[in-house]
């Protein structure tokens, strides 16, 4: 939520029904001056007062800062709190804990401990970019490490004044002065909204209900075998239970899949495609069961 001037109380309840991805922070900065920050979640970045996006040097793709396939809540709240996020694990006493991942590549700027936000990491992307996150529970990063959108930053938590239940209070700002005003109750002036692939920042006090991460990751293979499609199946962007479906590979077709590197969330097995397709450039992902494909060739580097 925010530091330390006026705590906004984060209930269990008011969680549940405001938005989709928030978290915030409160307390008082190092050279005295009473302060109470607050986080805004977005994801692709636009100005939260409506002022122009600089067109030249565009946001990085953001990511929801979670493991693959995970299912959080989202909320916005009101325009004070906007276009920051707060964000809670469904179910929600799955979140305190949870692994928090980097939105997007960068430098580590902040990483301390705030009396009303707890613990916060703070983030600088390409473009002059910054995301931050407060109410950690552990952080993992220091200042000045290079981290990956896939880098283990820290876990979920509710540390410092304002923190009052586990979530995460996520924020993007545009320039380090704007970025310097992380968890301020009325900081939306210095926030961006944020739109983490695929899901777009749908507004003031809105919640997104079972957002899940696409911030998938995984080696390309090195070696493919030749498959038939037995079964018209979806090419995915990402290998969770819901995905971007990128195209399909029709019934009768000859494919190649990777042997040495797949993926099973929820015990379903997703080979990669042969290809640089996909968000991270190595390739879509299929059902590799045998209800949708049959493989008729050998493992061979390719």
């Amino acid at each position: 939520m925010y530091r330390t001037r006026t705590p906004v109380a984060m209930t269990a309840t008011g969680l549940a029904t405001v938005l989709l991805l928030t978290a915030c922070g409160g307390s008082e900065d190092s050279d005295g001056k009473d302060s109470e920050k607050k986080r805004d979640d977005g994801i692709s970045a636009q100005r939260g007062t409506g002022k122009k996006q600089d067109v030249k040097r565009p946001m990085k793709r953001l990511w929801m800062p979670f493991p693959c396939g995970q299912k959080w809540r989202v909320n916005s709240y009101d325009e004070k709190h906007a276009p920051a996020l707060d964000m809670v694990r469904e179910p929600q006493h799955k979140t305190e804990g949870s692994t928090l991942r980097a939105a997007a590549s960068g430098t580590v700027r902040i990483s301390k401990s705030d009396s009303g936000a707890g613990n916060v990491v703070q983030i600088k992307h390409a473009y002059g970019y910054y995301t931050t996150y407060l109410h950690l529970k552990k952080k993992y990063v220091e200042e000045g490490q290079k981290v990956k959108r896939t880098t283990r930053i820290g876990t979920v938590g509710d540390t410092g004044s304002n923190g009052n239940t586990p979530h995460l209070h996520f924020e993007v700002a545009k320039g380090a002065k704007n970025a310097d005003h992380w968890g301020e109750r009325e900081g939306d002036k210095y926030r961006e909204t944020a739109n983490l692939h695929p899901t777009s920042y749908k507004g003031v006090g809105k919640e997104w209900r079972n957002a899940v991460s696409h911030s998938c990751a995984a080696p390309r293979p090195t070696k493919f075998a030749k498959y038939r499609v037995v079964r018209t199946v979806n090419a995915r962007e990402w290998a969770g239970t819901k995905y971007q479906s990128a195209r399909k590979e029709r019934k009768g077709r000859t494919i190649y899949l990777g042997c040495d590197h797949y993926r099973k969330p929820e015990g379903k097995l997703f080979r990669r495609v042969q290809g640089g397709a996909g968000p991270d450039g190595k390739g879509l992902w299929v059902r590799a069961s045998k209800t949708y494909v049959k493989k008729i060739g050998k493992c061979s580097a390719r």
